[in-house]
């Protein structure tokens, strides 16, 4: 399979300066283009799509700065590698590039060699990123296939199954039977809306990063109660599973958090469900919390199953550690969604786990 030429988009004022690098990189086969200012800089960029744009900073109308936050901001040049061209190569002025998205600088006046070997750098380690980048999209891809099919296949027949033997055989069944199979089919809805309710939280909090005034908000409110709620949230997971005996608290603090209110409660969901799923009836699930006057910290601890080091580095999105487990009913997103809550809302965990023995996790948000 031939290789596909990469194409490099060179935006500088001067002409001889321009036309020597789009020469020297189209003799080393690139498909290399120039643009004498900025705003054509910006159209060919959006229309030809480089792998690489190579920019000054010093020019007239608008500078290499302005070039690059405004390609920042369009869809097709929010990712496109950029290396500055620059006389400027103050630490200061790295610092700028760097906030607004540059790559690199080539400082004036550079050699043949230092271009080139910038250029390889960057499109080299972009090749890199979108290589891990599509491995972990496939990986993610195979993953939430089995599970999700897996969980949901099961209350999707009893929803038909048991629905259409109500549809052809109420005539003869009593009332009692009837609302039995109604049960039946309102649990198995239930079961389907919670596969859907925690895919579709994991995508939200997933495209929260690329929604900055939202996220700003959210980071701005806070939980009121936290006893108030893990107390509450604790007894609700409990209960729902079958395990209010099992449930032990000791709660101490009593602090408001820097966190959404929604997302504190999802952690804590995710994470005392887990403990239940992963540990057998009878057994107890202790949830202690306190605080050092910082921050407030969340121990969940359960006498079930454990992980292996080797589960625990691997509990990314739809990741399950024991499918052969019989009462696993998840699609191996709890872990997924506390971290990605901790990474928007500066929250912090820790697991230890021994197999076989059972799992600590030590969960902690910020004081308001």
């Amino acid at each position: 399979m031939k290789k596909k030429t990469q194409r490099v988009l060179v935006i500088e004022d001067t002409d001889d300066v321009r036309n020597n690098i789009v020469e020297i990189l189209a003799s080393e086969g690139f498909d290399a283009l120039g643009a004498e200012n900025g705003a054509i800089g910006i159209d060919m960029a959006v229309a030809q799509n480089p792998d690489l744009i190579v920019c000054d900073i010093m020019m007239p109308g608008m500078d290499g700065y302005q070039v690059l936050e405004a390609l920042r901001k369009h869809v097709v040049t929010s990712t496109t590698p950029f290396i500055f061209l620059t006389a400027k190569n103050t630490r200061d002025d790295q610092r700028r590039g760097m906030a607004l998205g540059a790559d690199d600088y080539i400082a004036k006046p550079f050699t043949i060699d230092e271009l080139l070997d910038g250029v390889n750098t960057r499109l080299k380690r972009a090749a890199d990123f979108r290589e891990k980048s599509e491995q972990k999209l496939n990986e993610l891809t195979r993953n939430m296939g089995v599970p999700i099919t897996r969980v949901i296949s099961e209350p999707i027949k009893a929803v038909i199954g048991f629905s259409k033997m109500v549809m052809t055989e109420y005539m003869h069944m009593e009332k009692p039977e009837i609302a039995e199979f109604t049960s039946l089919i309102y649990n198995a809805g239930m079961k389907l809306n919670g596969v859907v309710r925690k895919t579709l939280l994991y995508y939200n909090l997933e495209a929260l990063p690329y929604k900055a005034d939202e996220l700003t908000l959210l980071q701005q409110k806070v939980t009121g109660s936290c006893k108030e709620v893990t107390g509450r949230v604790a007894a609700d997971v409990a209960s729902r599973l079958g395990r209010s005996n099992d449930l032990m608290l000791h709660l101490e603090a009593d602090t408001r958090l820097v966190v959404p209110n929604e997302f504190f409660e999802e952690a804590l969901i995710q994470l005392i469900e887990n403990a239940f799923v992963y540990s057998p009836k009878r057994t107890k699930v202790k949830l202690i919390s306190g605080t050092d006057g910082l921050r407030t910290y969340f121990t969940i601890s359960d006498e079930g199953l454990g992980m292996t080091e080797s589960q625990l580095e691997s509990s990314g999105a739809f990741a399950r550690f024991n499918p052969d487990f019989a009462s696993q009913e998840g699609v191996g997103l709890g872990l997924a969604i506390v971290h990605k809550i901790n990474d928007l809302f500066g929250g912090q965990l820790s697991i230890n786990s021994t197999p076989g023995v059972g799992t600590t996790v030590r969960l902690s948000f910020a004081n308001a």
